[in-house]
């Protein structure tokens, strides 16, 4: 039988995929001040977010959080790309700029795989074989 998942080991691995510090994981899933804790209660605390780890859903939640994030600034990282195709004084960011926003739409459009796109070529001349004349 699968192992369930607490609330503290959720929150753990959601604010670890956030980016926040171990100080502030200690605080908010543990209730620990680093300044004031003993030791022994951060490296309990310690090992049993190194245990947390080893959980079958761990990947699965921690994948999800980073999503969740990223989805929160799309809009602004597209605004800055889209501010720099007016870099007319710098070319090749005018260039990178365009080259990220046509991925990122393409990516939007078409989905992560670019495979399903198929392209049409009508009346093509027979280009023939290489020991051709």
């Amino acid at each position: 039988m699968a192992q369930e998942m607490s609330l503290k080991q959720e929150k753990f691995i959601r604010m670890k995929a956030q980016g926040k510090s171990r100080a502030e994981i200690l605080q908010e899933v543990f209730g620990l001040d680093m300044e004031t804790a003993s030791t022994r209660e951060i490296r309990n605390a310690d090992n049993r977010m190194c245990d947390w780890k080893k959980h079958p859903e761990y990947e699965k939640i921690w994948k999800e959080e980073i999503r969740d994030v990223l989805f929160g600034f799309t809009g602004e990282a597209v605004q800055v790309i889209g501010g720099q195709l007016n870099k007319t004084e710098l070319p090749w960011l005018q260039n990178k700029a365009a080259n990220d926003i046509l991925n990122y739409g393409k990516q939007q459009i078409f989905g992560s795989d670019e495979n399903e796109v198929t392209i049409k070529i009508e009346g093509m001349p027979e280009l023939g074989t290489p020991d051709a004349e």
